[in-house]
């Protein structure tokens, strides 16, 4: 019985050691969660039309009203949404979104294509393009094509939203 007790208290001083531990790793978070809005500005309301019209929008949509200022990861949900990155979200048939239908729509925010790449792991050949919104190399958004398809087939955001 002795030796039960200080056991007892060890388990239970490492179980609140681990609570307190998870509890201050998500207070950090949460108090920083914002920190990314100082390495960028708002989206110019010229850039918000654009995104709007493109992705037909409506003028009282939260990202289109202009009661509050719009960041460019704002419209990350609405494009990895509308592009479907993955096969995963296609069935037999629906069609995979194409190099074509993402130019339509955020064409003109391309910086840069990069050179078809062969991934032997996979034996498939891919190319990546990188769109910025905002015009200032903060928040790159990356949309990886299948090639010779010109299939969308994942998009990485820096903000974890992909």
């Amino acid at each position: 019985m002795k030796t039960v007790k200080p056991i007892l208290y060890m388990v239970f001083g490492l179980i609140t050691l681990l609570v307190f531990s998870c509890l201050i790793g998500n207070l950090y978070t949460y108090v920083h969660r914002d920190d990314w809005k100082s390495r960028t500005t708002p989206l110019p309301r010229g850039t918000i039309a654009i995104l709007c019209k493109n992705f037909e929008l409506e003028e009282d949509h939260p990202l289109c009203s202009g009661e509050k200022d719009v960041y460019g990861p704002d419209f990350y949900d609405l494009i990895r949404d509308t592009f479907r990155p993955s096969e995963e979200y296609h069935s037999k048939k629906d069609r995979p979104a194409t190099y074509d239908d993402v130019e339509k729509r955020i064409g003109v925010f391309k910086y840069i294509c990069e050179s078809v790449v062969y991934e032997v792991s996979w034996d498939r050949k891919y190319f990546i393009c990188h769109y910025d919104l905002r015009g200032d190399g903060e928040f790159l958004i990356g949309i990886l094509y299948y090639y010779p398809e010109m299939t969308v087939f994942s998009i990485a955001t820096p903000m974890g939203y992909d």
